[in-house]
């Protein structure tokens, strides 16, 4: 009788170590991430034949907790006719007249993830880079026929737009409200590319606009 009531207490023990074991062995649960917006199912139009210039524009660029605006642009000559770089990112200034893109200038914000989506997950995630608050400044070449320009940011689709061109001291009225989705029309949806750093119009090849 001692030992059959032995074997139970041990069985019951064992069974409880066991359930405990698989308890702690079971990895915590964490709440799931807030899905980040979608880019436009349609994509972005691709980059267009854009203007060579001597007049360009240079774009501040005011990145607070990841979020982008562009308060200010202010032009400035330089010594021949020059067109705005290609390259990629994750964000883009754009010169629009109607719905045709006459221009663009795609950059990254040093430090902040391209794309919002990509996270690692779990206790080896590493730090994140969601939150970045800078100051940069991109510039693209001048186009007359500009009447709106747009700060895009490719990896969400959200999209800011302001009246052009700026006001005498510089500043950027926005145009409706401001965020909304991008415009969809031919191809070029992949996700932001490898891209270089902002454009900056420096000393060397542009001087005060002479107006």
């Amino acid at each position: 009788m001692k030992q059959s009531r032995l074997f139970l207490a041990l069985g019951l023990g064992a069974a409880l170590g066991g359930a405990a074991a698989l308890s702690l062995a079971e990895p915590t649960r964490r709440a799931p991430a807030p899905a980040a917006p979608e880019p436009p199912r349609g994509g972005f139009p691709p980059d267009p034949p854009g203007n060579a210039s001597k007049k360009q524009w240079v774009f501040a660029v005011s990145v607070k907790d990841g979020k982008a605006s562009l308060p200010r642009a202010s032009s400035v000559l330089v010594a021949n006719p020059t067109p705005t770089v290609r390259m990629m990112g994750r964000f883009a200034v754009e010169f629009w007249v109607g719905k045709e893109l006459l221009d663009r200038i795609r950059f990254d914000v040093p430090m902040l993830d391209r794309d919002p989506k990509d996270r690692r997950r779990g206790p080896l995630r590493g730090p994140d880079f969601t939150h970045v608050s800078t100051r940069l400044t991109v510039r693209m070449a001048d186009h007359p026929r500009a009447t709106f320009v747009a700060l895009v940011d490719r990896a969400t689709g959200d999209v800011q737009r302001f009246a052009w061109p700026p006001d005498a001291e510089g500043r950027l009225a926005p145009l409706g409200a401001a965020a909304s989705r991008a415009p969809a029309s031919a191809a070029d949806a992949g996700s932001p590319g490898d891209a270089g750093g902002s454009v900056d119009a420096g000393p060397s090849d542009a001087a005060a606009d002479g107006r």
